[in-house]
């Protein structure tokens, strides 16, 4: 059930658009918060908020330089989101919906 809760709760954060363009813009390469407020024509609070969401989940990792953040993808997406689909096919069903 621990490991339901937790594959829901990441799926639900990487379930924003902008989360999704923020992932998509980090593929690339490493960026911070104003290059990437600037790519997505957003303000830098709500780019920071989409930012510590994803960092929450350790979908991605911050790297600080004097006064600058940096992003960039901690790991595979690709690997964890299959390790995440074949953890939930092998979990067993709730009794009820909780």
């Amino acid at each position: 059930m621990v490991q339901i809760r937790k594959s829901a709760r990441r799926f639900h954060v990487l379930a924003d658009p902008i989360r999704l363009q923020i992932i998509l813009l980090l593929k690339k390469k490493e960026m911070c918060v104003g290059h990437l407020a600037q790519a997505l024509g957003i303000n830098q609070p709500k780019v920071s908020y989409h930012l510590k969401r994803l960092h929450d989940e350790g979908l991605i990792k911050k790297r600080t330089e004097y006064t600058w953040s940096y992003y960039s993808l901690s790991t595979d997406l690709r690997s964890w989101v299959n390790n995440e689909i074949d953890c939930f096919l092998q979990a067993k069903p709730l009794a009820k919906a909780e």
